[in-house]
This record gives C-alpha cells, structure tokens and sequence, in this order.
C-alpha cells in the first residue's frame, strides 16, 4: 500500500476493526413501458445512463459489458443470472460508488497525525469501508472514532429488504454527520473495547447497522482488561 493503514508513528498509534454498517440498498426499478430506453422515476420517464466497460481476464479474451445506471445506481439484475430470473429490475445504492472517497487522504493524514484532534481531522474524508478506529499516544491518552459515508434513510426504512424505487419515497435523504459518529476520549475507566460488536444501543438516533457481532469476544476483552486493573494494569510484555 501507498500508506501505513495501521500503525503508530512518533506520536500515536491507532487500529481498525469493522463497523459492519449498513450501507447498501437494493432499489426495485420500473421500466418505461413506452420506451425501453427509460424507467420511471417521481412520475417522470428518465433515460438510463449507459456506459461499456471491458473487464480484463487474464489467460483469456475480455469481457465488455454494458452497465444501465438509474438515480440509485448501477443496474446489477444485467450482471447477476439469480436476480435476473426474477424478472425484477434492482439498482445498487451503495456509499462506496456514489462519491469520489477521502479514504486514502485520511489515511495519509493519519500516518502524520500528533493529537487526536488531528486523528480525528484526518477521519473526515474517510469514505469506506466504515470502522472502529482506536487511538493511543505517547502522553497517555486513548480514544475512538467510527469515521465513513453511513446513510440516513427516511422513517422506518431498516435497509434489510429491496425497496420501490420508482416513488422516490425511499431514496437516502444524506449521511449520519461526523460529529454525530460514535466517539470518545479518554472514557473515565480507561478502557475501550471493540472487536466487531454493536458500537451503539437503541438510544441512538440513526440506523448504522443491525447485523454485529454477537459480542461475546469483546464481553471477554472487556473481562480480561478489568481483571488485569485491578493487577496494576497491562504491560508490554503481556501482549508480547
């Protein structure tokens, strides 16, 4: 890679594990009967866009496809025989395609943060795929941000089914603001656990996800690390 993903420098050090937000969308298309051109879109007939691509194969010829795009996304019952055959026409909406990703940017800048206020500026752009990144530094202080693109989407809509995409009603209205991400410094136990469990509980007041970890990893972390405190804390040379 271009960049340290995951590291320390001579000021701080951070980690990932995965978010696992939901940010993926199937969009139920419907066809302009008038014009197979078009699809039907708010009451109106827009065109898909088109464009080819040719895929190269190694050891063999390549392959050209013809990708349809709506408002939501790429059309990919072209490209799947499952989804085909079920004589629907589904869309992708999906956080990683819609817009160019500060993902590299971020990391960049975290490979020369020095505070967590830099560590956290530089998880702005970050784009996809979400995760829980922690943070420590040389002056004693730990923290944790969840940076990326996680969608808003209208009032009861749970993104666990493919929805209509003709009415508009359902379309993503923006993402969770960054400042409004789970994240905290130097909590008063001090200790942050994450292993892939569910970063937040029913108070909080947007859909990240519903598929975590069941938990029980980060139960046993959480167990060790305060059973090591009340020994004088963990060394170097019990991670070792």
């Amino acid at each position: 890679t271009p960049a340290m993903v995951v590291g320390s420098n001579t000021r701080i050090a951070w980690g990932f594990t995965n978010v696992g937000p939901d940010v993926q969308d199937l969009f139920i298309e419907t066809p302009d009967p008038n014009n197979a051109a078009n699809y039907l879109y708010k009451g109106a007939s827009q065109p898909f866009i088109t464009r080819t691509e040719t895929i190269k194969v190694a050891g063999g010829d390549p392959l050209t496809v013809t990708v349809r795009e709506t408002v939501h996304g790429p059309i990919v019952t072209d490209v799947d025989d499952d989804l085909e055959a079920s004589g629907a026409l589904y869309a992708l909406r999906w956080t990683a395609t819609l817009e160019p990703d500060g993902l590299l940017e971020s990391i960049f800048r975290l490979d020369t943060a020095g505070s967590f206020d830099e560590f956290r500026a530089a998880l702005r752009t970050y784009g996809a795929p979400s995760q829980n990144v922690v943070y420590a530094d040389v002056a004693g202080n730990i923290g944790y941000q969840v940076p990326g693109r996680i969608p808003v989407r209208p009032k009861g809509d749970l993104g666990d089914r493919p929805v209509d995409g003709a009415s508009g009603a359902h379309d993503w209205t923006g993402w969770i603001p960054f400042d409004d991400l789970p994240g905290y410094f130097n909590p008063p136990d001090g200790i942050i656990v994450t292993a892939n469990n569910a970063v937040v509980d029913g108070r909080y007041p947007y859909l990240i996800g519903r598929d975590w970890a069941p938990g029980w990893r980060a139960a046993r972390i959480r167990e060790l690390l305060d059973e090591a405190a009340k020994n004088g804390g963990v060394t170097q040379e019990d991670l070792s």
